[in-house]
């Protein structure tokens, strides 16, 4: 919507463009127009980030149980530095540890045994071998190893990001110079201007199962596809006349 202030009253005007604001204050204070435009540019994923989770059970022991989870996640931390994965780029996001139960029909409820459990985020920097690094966490760990999800990003943004927001300046510019020459008023220098970016999510990708068979020595293909990274602007300029 375009807004306009005079002699003490205000008139509502309806345009194409509702981000647009044209605001022109009685008195001292400087008229501006304001514009918000939105840049997009594309960037390829080169690493990703994955969820893995170690499981165990004992039938009679949560002491059993969290010990063999120990071991499990152990073996796993050690197949991932072995693959060149750096120590502070993996992360215990949680531990748990707890009873089983079956429940009947009725409301009851057996004690089966107890499960533990340890959630690590792995950040994986070279895309072309994450999928070989991952089979080999789940070879080493077993059933016991789940890869709940594997989410690939751009590592270094900074070069969309500058082509996006070159792309929202010229889209804020010619949208403000347009209502110049609709309005009648000539564009003065810019008084304002805020960013705000973000990127769109890339959908998270199931890994294959832990227990798949050592026969297919295959390595697990990850395809980086595209991510999209927005930056939207809001500029302001004064208006001279």
């Amino acid at each position: 919507a375009i807004v306009l202030s005079f002699a003490g009253a205000v008139a509502l005007l309806s345009a194409c463009a509702p981000a647009t604001t044209v605001v022109a204050p009685v008195g001292a204070a400087a008229r501006t127009v304001s514009v918000a435009a939105t840049g997009t540019a594309e960037a390829t994923p080169d690493a990703a980030r994955a969820s893995v989770t170690v499981e165990t059970t004992d039938p009679s022991s949560a002491q059993a149980a969290q010990a063999a989870a120990a071991e499990a996640a152990t073996r796993a931390l050690d197949e991932l530095k072995a693959a060149g994965v750096d120590a502070t780029d993996i992360a215990t996001r949680a531990i748990a540890v707890g009873p089983v139960h079956d429940y009947t029909s009725e409301g009851g409820q057996t004690l089966t045994g107890y499960r533990a459990s340890q959630t690590l985020t792995v950040t994986l920097r070279n895309l072309a071998t994450a999928g070989a690094t991952l089979d080999a966490v789940v070879k080493t760990g077993g059933n016991a190893v789940r890869i709940d999800s594997l989410e690939p990003f751009v590592t270094d943004p900074a070069a969309a990001i500058e082509k996006a927001r070159a792309q929202a300046v010229d889209i804020a510019r010619d949208e403000a110079e347009q209502y110049a020459q609709l309005l009648g008023f000539t564009l003065g220098d810019v008084a304002t201007v805020s960013e705000s970016t973000s990127n769109s999510p890339m959908p998270m990708v199931a890994y294959a199962d832990a227990a798949a068979s050592e026969a297919k020595a295959v390595p697990t293909p990850i395809e980086a596809g595209m991510t999209e990274v927005t930056v939207t602007l809001n500029v302001a300029w004064f208006i001279e006349d």
